[in-house]
This record gives structure tokens, C-alpha cells and sequence, in this order.
């Protein structure tokens, strides 16, 4: 319990925590999308059924502030705390899922020709690259995305550094494009140069 009670003073009195990222709104706005998550899912507003969502909301925010709060320890930087950030931000997030969509309908249309079609050449690789991109935020979410994607998954992220597993030559490829990387670099507003991907050939060096 003291080290919960310490991390949560540092959090609260952390001086980089202003704007948006201040822990008053962060509660509010989390709170608020908690709770109608809540609702929506249980399609009721009974006392009852409100009392264990607000329970259950303080119970989730009080876990997330204590084990997953940002960090600068592993080289991510802290985003811009400036509220027209979070509302562009915001903005182009919408925008990018009907392209992450896109991305995951085309890879799936890939896979089957794969799996249906004995001719298509399965040729699986594991590769890695050094993420350009500076938030923990857009690193999880170019993981996600590339998880996402049929015939790529991502096998581990250590702060920037990235170990993908490709089925085939044109999964390798859409890698090496960096679709998906200028994509999340533009949700962040971050300008990133794309990386060098290189074959892992040993188990060596997926291990740190």
C-alpha cells in the first residue's frame, strides 16, 4: 500500500502532468467513457447495476494509474499536453481505423489466396526494426495494428525495437513499406524517416 500511496503523489504532483494530461481531467474523461461503456454494455440504468460500474471504474482507474502510467524510462517521449494535440489527435485516430480496416481486409484476401491456392508461396521470416516513432502511445498502437493485420504478428516490443513475424514474401514487404507506421505517425503528428528492416537469423538475437 505505501509504494501505491507514493506512485500516486508522484503522479499527482509529477510537474510535466498539465494540460490534458493532468491527472483531474484524465479521471474525468476516463471516468466518463468507463461508465458509458457501462451503460451501453448492460443496457440498463438500475441502481444497482450503476453502483458495480462506478465500483468497478474506480477499481480499473486505480490499477491503471498505479502500474500503467506513462513512463519516460524506456526512451518514449512524454506528448504534447496541449488540448488542441489531444482533439487532433482524436480526429485523425477516426480516420485511421476505416485505413487500418482496409489494411486488415486486404491482408485477409492475401492469407486465403495463401491457404486456398497451393501454388502461392508461403515463405515466413522473422524480422526486426528500430520504431521511429517517440510515444509509448503510438509504438502500442503500431503493434497493435500490425497484430492486426493477417499474415503479420508483432512477436515483441522492447521499447522502440520490434521483432515481426511475416507468412510470406508481400507480408515482409508491407513491413518494409511502412504503411502502417506512416499511418500511426500521422495520428501522433509525429515525423518519423522509415526505418532499416533486417532478417533475424538467430535466436540470439531476439533476446536482449
Amino acid at each position: 500500500m505505501e509504494a501505491v500511496r507514493v506512485a500516486f503523489r508522484m503522479r499527482w504532483h509529477d510537474g510535466n502532468s498539465r494540460g490534458w494530461r493532468h491527472p483531474v481531467f484524465r479521471w474525468l474523461a476516463y471516468s466518463v467513457m468507463l461508465i458509458g461503456l457501462w451503460v451501453g454494455l448492460s443496457g440498463t440504468l438500475k441502481g444497482e447495476f450503476l453502483t458495480g460500474g462506478i465500483i468497478s471504474v474506480v477499481v480499473v482507474l486505480f490499477v491503471k494509474e498505479a502500474i500503467f502510467h506513462p513512463s519516460n524510462l524506456l526512451g518514449f517521449e512524454r506528448p504534447p499536453a496541449r488540448f488542441s494535440w489531444l482533439v487532433g489527435t482524436m480526429f485523425r485516430l477516426a480516420i485511421y481505423f476505416p485505413l487500418l480496416l482496409w489494411e486488415i481486409a486486404v491482408a485477409n484476401v492475401h492469407v486465403a489466396r495463401l491457404v486456398l491456392d497451393p501454388r502461392m508461396p508461403i515463405n515466413p521470416s522473422l524480422v526486426e526494426f528500430e520504431s521511429p516513432l517517440r510515444t509509448e502511445a503510438s509504438n502500442a498502437l503500431l503493434a497493435n495494428s500490425i497484430t492486426l493485420t493477417p499474415g503479420t504478428v508483432t512477436v515483441d516490443m522492447s521499447a522502440h525495437r520490434f521483432i515481426i513475424h511475416c507468412i510470406s514474401e508481400a507480408s515482409r514487404q508491407g513491413i518494409q513499406d511502412g504503411a502502417l507506421l506512416k499511418h500511426v505517425a500521422r495520428v501522433f503528428d509525429e515525423k518519423i524517416e522509415a526505418p532499416e528492416v533486417r532478417d533475424v537469423t538467430s535466436a540470439e538475437e531476439v533476446a536482449w
